[in-house]
């Protein structure tokens, strides 16, 4: 069975993010009133900021990560194989590994330029490197555990990210100008973060189902069925309401 995701989850999630926010404000006119002495609210108010980045990560490992299907009967008919099944396989992996890439590299220059002088440049990545990282995370994907590995890989950096943007806010110090394309400098870098993340978690969630059990070494992978491609909806629903959250927030 695909692992569920139930409507009363669901329903607290959307509580939470919706009035969450309200509660973070409140503790930050709270802690400004009397901005010269220690208040609680301060330390409530830093402290918040991990909220959310620990319920996303909490909700990937338990919902979006150790996925199982169907299984379903051989069907010659209705299977995904030969040169249809090898372009979704490369389409897949390389898409969801160039997207990893990319968010560890911004997340790594977000770092750099925060905690290090960026006069440096220690973070030089040509095309070429790009492409060996690219080629070494999809070798990491195709087995099971390596893949795993990479997707706790993959919320510790958002976690790593989330928490520097919030910091970063909370010192009113902009890193929006860090980003490598111009389109982020103007968006909420608390939507860039999560979007990158639904991003992989979608692709995450494609590539465990033509790679689970012995599809790819039997090089057939079944159709899905349509309650298959339910978790998708799941995963769309939960991250927007995520960015609902830091919408209000911010």
């Amino acid at each position: 069975m695909i692992i569920k995701f139930s409507l009363v989850r669901l329903s607290i999630i959307f509580l939470s993010v919706i009035l969450f926010p309200f509660v973070q404000k409140q503790w930050l006119n709270l802690y400004l009133y009397d901005i010269n002495n220690f208040s609680i609210y301060k330390l409530l108010y830093y402290l918040s900021g991990l909220f959310v980045p620990i319920l996303v990560i909490v909700n990937s490992l338990n919902k979006f990560t150790y996925y199982k299907f169907n299984y379903h009967n051989k069907n010659n008919s209705c299977d995904i194989k030969g040169k249809l099944l090898l372009f979704i396989f490369f389409l897949l992996l390389i898409t969801l590994s160039s997207f990893i890439t990319y968010y560890f590299l911004i997340n790594l220059k977000l770092f750099l330029e925060l905690f290090i002088n960026n006069n440096i440049n220690l973070l030089r990545v040509d095309t070429h490197k790009q492409v060996i990282f690219v080629v070494f995370i999809s070798i990491l994907l195709i087995f099971k555990k390596t893949k795993w590995l990479i997707k706790k890989i993959i919320l510790t950096n958002f976690f790593i990210f989330s928490i520097i943007i919030w910091y970063s806010q909370i010192s009113e110090f902009s890193v929006t100008n860090i980003l490598p394309i111009y389109i982020f400098k103007s968006m909420n870098i608390n939507i860039i973060n999560i979007t990158f993340l639904l991003a992989i978690e979608t692709l995450f969630y494609l590539w465990s189902y033509i790679s689970y059990s012995s599809y790819l070494s039997d090089w057939s992978v079944p159709k899905p069925y349509k309650k298959e491609i339910l978790p998708i909806f799941n995963i769309i629903v939960f991250y927007f309401l995520i960015i609902i959250y830091y919408s209000i927030l911010y």
